[in-house]
């Protein structure tokens, strides 16, 4: 009876909150009836009729945007311009892929296109990319086949293949293939080969450098320098680390002929280099130790005193100096 007695109040229960909630929502549902039929209650407010002409619609702040890699390059000049800068920025400071990528994502069109296979080929150079550096580097030459820098990177090139000629392989793929096949006197032959044809290559470049105007634009457009400040040759032969290029190219022809064993030719365009501003370093010490080979004393000393003068100024002056004195003191001197 006690069982029974509390189900029946269990069922009371459930059935008086049902009624309860049914009768909330029917509630709910008269007021809002009521609220909607009652005209005294008030309206939202309307916007004005002339909305329609002052409204402005809202522009969304957009901000320029230079991806890494371009679907297609860049021809607007301005937007040219502000990624050479950039690009500049990535290869004066040695990032190369960031370098590459730029160059790619961008078209100068007209002259100014040889620079770009010229930078890029530079790039490929400092990679350590040799087939890539060339494939750009006879790309500027069908372009100009006179220029310098062009005929400047083409003798770094030529080095490098030099100097690739005569290493043997570190990797052997292929069944040992390639160490089988390596001869050491071919590769010499090469190595020759390739310097001859670095020397022609300099040689052009130092000839032709009155051509290279540093003050030549490199993004042509109508206004664009009112824009912003257009990148030149200078600028980019800066980044590139070539502002001197022909000082530099005379010291890699002095490395050239000293090779070769041509003495009397390396130190002339050692002393060519050095008035350009290029610091010697070793080389008229090698050049010194070569003449002392060869049997020429008398010019290893003249390489001697110009190794001191170039690196040791303040010896080289203090000695002239002395030199001086013992000669005024030999002239009034009296016998």
């Amino acid at each position: 009876m006690i069982t029974n007695r509390h189900l029946v109040t269990l069922e009371m229960e459930f059935i008086k909150w049902v009624l309860l909630a049914i009768l909330a929502a029917a509630l709910v549902l008269v007021l809002a009836t009521v609220a909607a039929a009652d005209p005294m209650l008030p309206e939202p407010a309307r916007l004005p009729g002339d909305m329609n002409e002052i409204a402005q619609p809202i522009v969304p702040d957009v901000k320029p945007f230079f991806p890494e890699m371009a679907p297609y390059p860049v021809r607007d000049p301005a937007d040219v311009a502000a990624r050479i800068w950039m690009t500049l920025e990535h290869q004066r400071a040695g990032c190369v892929a960031e370098a590459l990528a730029g160059w790619q994502g961008i078209y100068l069109g007209g002259g100014a296109e040889i620079w770009r296979e010229i930078a890029m080929g530079a790039a490929y150079l400092q990679a350590a990319d040799v087939d890539q550096a060339a494939l750009h580097l006879d790309a500027a030459r069908a372009m100009n086949p006179e220029h310098p820098v062009v005929a400047y990177y083409t003798g770094i090139l030529r080095l490098e293949q030099a100097a690739a000629a005569v290493r043997v392989p570190d990797d052997a793929p292929g069944l040992h293939l390639r160490m089988v096949a390596f001869v050491p006197e071919r590769g010499e032959q090469a190595r020759q080969q390739y310097q001859l044809e670095a020397r022609q290559e300099l040689l052009m470049a130092i000839a032709g450098a009155d051509m290279i105007w540093l003050d030549e634009r490199l993004v042509i457009g109508d206004r664009v320098e009112e824009e912003m400040v257009v990148p030149r040759v200078g600028d980019l032969l800066v980044a590139l680390g070539a502002d001197n290029f022909v000082g530099q190219a005379h010291h890699l022809l002095f490395g050239v002929e000293l090779d070769l064993g041509a003495t009397m030719a390396a130190e002339e365009h050692l002393d060519l280099a050095v008035a350009t501003g290029i610091a010697p370093l070793l080389g008229y010490e090698e050049l010194a130790e070569a003449y002392l080979e060869q049997d020429q004393p008398a010019d290893a000393l003249r390489a001697t005193r110009k190794d001191i003068a170039a690196n040791y100024p303040q010896l080289w002056q203090a000695g002239q100096e002395m030199k001086a004195a013992l000669e005024k003191m030999r002239e009034g001197f009296v016998w």
